[in-house]
């Protein structure tokens, strides 16, 4: 698939866009800069730096973060799992502006699911869109798919993997925010559950609205890129993963299908028996890793069939791996210092009752920039906003969605979670980057109108 000129054009306008690492490196020096600016001496920043490159509750969340990605990927690599992505494939049918909308849409509704395997099934159908469209002479922009596949990361928050939601509906942590933010635990409810933040009337309607304007958005540019026969980047060449069953015995042939059926009941038990599970409180990284590994060894049904979809899957892991200590140091000068509640304090500083949830928004996105885990983000950023919250009246459940809508609507600018996307597809930041400013924009529009007038 050669680039035509017209197609071109517009990555070409962001040639100058660094690599995420190089990114990453510079957000450190930044921070660093900022850090010292705002008042803090250079052995604070030293110290902080380093506490939070090897912080090690947050390398255990860096695992689980990366494991869950190689075993969405692998799921996705599964047999079954190809079958569904196949007829996702079917339907996105010969033109951009129809591939382009559901790869969006297909992305977003696996995101919301769950972020990892959202940003898996979208990379593995947008790279599976290209494919068909190289072997059919289609002429179809790839670059235009691969940010199509990465828009899921624009609802995760708000879904069931959101890591703010998830967190106040545990049992006790609002207490830890209140000790953090130096307010009485009775100013606070025990828990915010599920039903309050990504079950709410409210939520749904925000979610919905941000992917129906996602599609739509991919519509409306795969449209003028069909007027101009544009096909964009090339894709590079197909990889394989799997292979045929190994030639061994029918007892452990079957070992896969046991362990995974054995994994899923022990899930399902954990679940059932939950004391929160009426609000999804079983639902964390330990679980959610659980259940993907289960459904990957059942449905590949195949010990040498599973090992080469790992194989396969970890390649994508790599940038992330040796970047995610970098953001843990970016987020450890952030908190060491001060600097994340001095940011956030000024955005607070600025709002009133009714303007508290747009402020909140945009400061989540700003932190996000320099805090891509949400996780993180809600560590640093969360006691400030409750206790701003309390100050004003505000729901806390509003004060969580509006952060949480932050975090996700400036993934679109953040490359960091796009890294397992350009390893599958083979694209680069820039050539998706184009695309995903424009997600960004309309989501932005969308959900500062929402907050607006609801």
């Amino acid at each position: 698939m050669d680039a035509a000129p017209e197609a071109n054009s517009e990555a070409d306008r962001f040639a100058w866009v660094p690599s995420p690492l190089a990114i990453a490196l510079g957000l450190t020096a930044v921070t660093a800069v900022a850090a010292l600016f705002g008042g803090a001496d250079v052995d604070t920043v030293a110290t902080s730096w380093r506490d939070g490159l090897w912080n090690r509750s947050l390398l255990v969340f860096a695992f689980q973060a990366a494991f869950m990605l190689v075993l969405g990927h692998a799921l996705a690599l599964s047999p079954a799992a190809d079958r569904g992505i196949q007829r996702a494939v079917d339907l996105a049918g010969t033109t951009n502006a129809r591939a382009a909308a559901v790869v969006a849409l297909v992305a977003c509704t696996a995101g919301w699911i769950n972020w990892g395997l959202g940003l898996i099934v979208g990379a593995v159908l947008a790279r599976k869109v290209g494919e068909r469209a190289a072997n059919r002479g289609l002429p179809l922009h790839y670059g235009l798919l691969g940010a199509a596949g990465y828009s899921g990361l624009m609802v995760w928050h708000g879904g069931l993997s959101g890591s703010a939601p998830i967190k106040v509906a545990e049992s006790g942590h609002l207490a830890d925010v209140a000790a953090l933010a130096g307010l009485s635990p009775d100013l606070l409810p025990d828990t915010l559950p599920l039903g309050l933040t990504v079950f709410s009337v409210y939520n749904l309607l925000v979610t919905a609205c941000l992917m129906t304007a996602v599609a739509a958005t991919a519509w409306w540019m795969g449209r003028r890129l069909d007027r101009q026969d544009a096909v964009g980047p090339a894709l590079p060449p197909p990889t394989e993963a799997g292979g045929p069953s190994e030639p061994i015995g029918p007892v452990l042939r079957i070992l896969p299908g046991i362990f995974g059926a054995i994994l899923l009941v022990l899930a399902v038990r954990s679940a059932a028996t939950h004391p929160d599970a009426a609000r999804l409180g079983f639902i964390d990284p330990d679980w959610t890793n659980q259940t993907l590994l289960g459904l990957a060894f059942l449905l590949h049904g195949s010990l040498k069939r599973f090992l080469a979809s790992i194989d396969a899957a970890i390649g994508g892991t790599s940038g992330i791996l040796i970047q995610f200590p970098l953001y843990f140091g970016i987020m450890g000068i952030m908190s060491g210092t001060g600097l994340v509640h001095s940011l956030s304090g000024a955005m607070v500083s600025l709002s009133t009752p009714a303007t508290f949830e747009m402020w909140t928004l945009l400061s989540a996105g700003i932190v996000n920039i320099f805090v891509p885990s949400g996780g993180g983000q809600w560590a640093v950023q969360g006691p400030l906003l409750v206790s701003a919250a309390l100050d004003l009246g505000v729901p806390l459940d509003r004060t969580v969605l509006a952060m949480a809508y932050g975090d996700e609507l400036t993934n679109m600018l953040q490359p960091f979670w796009a890294l397992p996307l350009l390893g599958i597809t083979g694209l680069a930041a820039k050539d998706i980057l184009p695309y995903t400013l424009r997600f960004m924009a309309v989501g932005l529009t969308v959900c500062l109108l929402l907050l607006a007038v609801m």
